[in-house]
């Protein structure tokens, strides 16, 4: 009896151990799961916020040799890394295609160029294609390649102002903005074109748009182009009509801009609101110290000297000429102040050098408003003598030497008058010759 007694407890240890060795190892697997999931749980939530911290903005897309030159900007806080490129022709034949970019990884505020240059994919430059870039977190971004002409675009074309003097300049601008759902790249104009039989004349001061293109357009986004445009007539109320629209757009999607004609009603109720209508020439300034007619600057100093400019009147008022009085002069001062202040008041011609005459002329009133100026003329002026209404040269003032500037100022008077000794609107302009000039 009393070893089957042992017996019993032998086994009933055997079992206590084998209970809890099952108990600690289930705990322990349980909470190597717990480990785990909780790692996983760790490391998605890790993933997340990585994909939300993963940020880029396309900067340009341009297609040179038929490939595409992506250009990104990494403007998140994490690396990325591109891992495939989705094409899509829109255009024909609808064809999908991918690969992956051997340029693929931009680190935080880096920017990845050459993205699309190693691809297999040709790019015809008349077809539009969607593009998608992937990352290796899953985030995309897609942007359409020469798409002005898939849907049409909110266009417009203003001429600010729209009424101007003949004469004068205006500016057509022309406001896209992206209604779709894609990126635009390559966004630009065509020259603007003039519509049928305009009442004006008008012309393009330069053919190019300013800026030439907008390398992207994000969706809402707007891109804003300008042309500066002459304009002449004759009577107010004459137009043009311009029409614009993006190369490669779509099918009529254009805009129209017109731009009149006004005529300056030059009278002593709006001569404020009228100045400055006389303008200058600046190439055709020449000057002499006898000997010949010479551009740039360079005379010597203590000799007489001559000067010459061509001045328009624009403003168009039929009827009213501008004579310029004879107290119009062209003043000069440098910085060494001194006897290089000094006036040159206007003569009558510039036949030879130095050969002009007095400011002289028959009136009523003599030797006054000599020289008139018609609405739109353009007259050759000429700044000689040391007073007013003089033939004395003015051969004392001592022009500055090295190291010192000059600075030319032009001031004119006269009035708008049907005739010489006729009673008109008296006006007044300076005109700085911009000319500050170094020896």
């Amino acid at each position: 009896m009393k070893s089957r007694r042992a017996l019993s407890t032998v086994v009933g240890a055997v079992f206590a151990i084998i209970a809890l060795t099952s108990t600690v190892t289930y705990v322990s697997y349980s909470m190597g799961i717990l480990d785990n999931y909780n790692q996983s749980v760790l490391t998605k939530n890790q993933q997340l916020t990585d994909v939300n911290k993963e940020k880029f903005q396309i900067s340009s897309v341009t297609v040179p040799n038929s490939k595409l030159n992506i250009t990104v900007v990494n403007t998140g806080s994490v690396p990325i890394n591109f891992t495939k490129i989705w094409v899509q022709n829109t255009t024909t034949s609808d064809w999908i295609r991918s690969y992956v970019p051997t340029h693929n990884f931009v680190a935080p505020g880096g920017v990845l160029t050459n993205i699309g240059q190693n691809s297999g994919v040709s790019i015809n430059q008349a077809n539009s294609y969607n593009v998608k870039l992937v990352t290796s977190r899953g985030n995309t971004q897609a942007f359409n390649v020469n798409s002005a002409n898939v849907a049409p675009l909110n266009i417009q074309l203003l001429s600010i102002p729209a009424t101007v003097p003949s004469g004068f300049q205006t500016k057509l601008v022309m406001i896209v903005i992206n209604n779709g759902s894609y990126t635009l790249v390559n966004v630009t104009p065509q020259t603007p074109i003039e519509a049928n039989n305009p009442t004006a004349t008008c012309s393009l001061v330069q053919n190019q748009a300013s800026p030439p293109k907008y390398n992207t357009l994000p969706p809402g986004s707007t891109a804003v182009f300008q042309w500066d445009v002459m304009i002449r007539g004759t009577v107010t109320g004459q137009t043009c009509t311009w029409i614009a629209q993006l190369q490669n757009g779509y099918n009529g999607n254009t805009a129209t801009a017109t731009v009149s004609v006004t005529n300056i009603a030059f009278t002593s109720t709006t001569l404020a609101q009228n100045s400055g209508i006389l303008t200058l020439n600046y190439t055709t300034f020449h000057w002499s110290e006898g000997g010949g007619w010479k551009t740039g600057w360079a005379p010597t100093g203590g000799n007489g000297v001559a000067f010459y400019v061509n001045m328009t009147n624009n403003n168009q008022t039929l009827g009213t000429n501008f004579y310029l009085s004879k107290n119009s002069l062209l003043y000069t001062s440098s910085t060494s102040g001194g006897a290089n202040s000094q006036p040159y008041y206007i003569m009558n011609n510039v036949t030879g050098v130095l050969g002009v005459t007095r400011y002289s002329c028959n009136g009523p009133p003599s030797d006054d408003y000599c020289i008139s100026i018609a609405p739109g003329g353009t007259a050759t002026l000429s700044f000689y003598a040391t007073t007013a209404g003089s033939a004395t040269q003015t051969a004392s003032s001592k022009l500055p030497g090295a190291g010192t500037t000059l600075a030319l100022n032009l001031i004119i008077f006269g009035k708008y008058a049907p005739c010489q000794n006729c009673a008109g609107s008296m006006y007044g302009q300076h005109l700085p010759y911009t000319g500050i000039i170094t020896q």
